[in-house]
């Protein structure tokens, strides 16, 4: 089982009718996964650009630059042969990398999962808490 999200590129945009295309591309006659995409785009688009208002109150350039960054994230798309090509921010915060990210983990521990009779995934979660009562939690 291979996940289309892991078709990451490094597509450089020379120019208006110009670029250099690298990397293997997403499928493009996939409407599953254009529907998918274009879901987190639109998350990570909305949430970026309520970040970047914060990062303008608190005059954070650094992480505004980081914010616009992922917010332009697979802007431009080409499209060549059936596959498209855009250029990642490979930021935590946006979706798109995250999803790409998150695909490249499971098929690097697929082989072994395969081997297992029953897997499960699980996730564990806590009320939060602060930060002197934090030791405490993770030792219970």
């Amino acid at each position: 089982m291979w996940l289309y999200t892991l078709a990451q590129s490094g597509t450089d945009y020379v120019g208006d009718n110009a670029a250099i295309i690298t990397g293997n591309g997403s499928e493009l006659g996939n409407d599953k996964v254009l529907k998918s995409r274009a879901k987190r785009k639109l998350i990570t688009q909305t949430m970026a650009l309520s970040l970047i208002d914060i990062a303008v109150k608190k005059e954070d350039t650094e992480k505004q630059k980081s914010l616009w960054n992922t917010y332009h994230c697979q802007n431009k798309l080409i499209t060549i042969d059936g596959r498209f090509y855009g250029k990642y921010c490979k930021n935590r915060n946006c979706t798109l990398c995250c999803s790409i990210r998150k695909a490249d983990i499971i098929n690097r521990y697929l082989p072994t999962i395969k081997q297992w009779e029953a897997p499960y995934f699980v996730t564990l979660t806590v009320k939060s808490v602060k930060a002197n009562m934090l030791r405490r939690v993770f030792q219970k």
